[in-house]
């Protein structure tokens, strides 16, 4: 198993909430960039209006010690009652395979 925490969360705005909680996400964003142990750390938007945020950590110890940071406090300050239903969280470790940097998120 790859050593890289890769993680997935999934939020699901409420439609009159949507920018609002974009907004929070894209603002917290640099902050966490510049965290111990982020090795990649990004807001996506699916066609389906969710904001998907995929981040990599250097160890499982260092995405937790993000977990009790004043960022992830703001998040959760800011979303409450603004979602369809709760934050879904994905823990991952990479497989790597196939051509040398194209089979990792990280390019390890």
């Amino acid at each position: 198993m790859d050593s890289i925490c890769t993680v997935i969360a999934i939020f699901t705005p409420k439609p009159e909430h949507r920018d609002e909680i974009r907004e929070l996400l894209l603002k917290v964003t640099p902050e966490v960039q510049s965290e111990p142990g982020c090795e990649f750390y990004t807001v996506n938007e699916a066609v389906d209006g969710r904001l998907i945020q995929i981040e990599a950590w250097s160890t499982r110890e260092l995405w937790k010690e993000h977990d009790k940071r004043e960022t992830v406090a703001e998040i959760v300050a800011g979303i409450e009652g603004k979602l369809e239903r709760e934050v879904e969280v994905i823990e991952l470790y990479n497989l790597p395979t196939g051509t040398l940097g194209k089979g990792t998120l990280t390019g390890r």
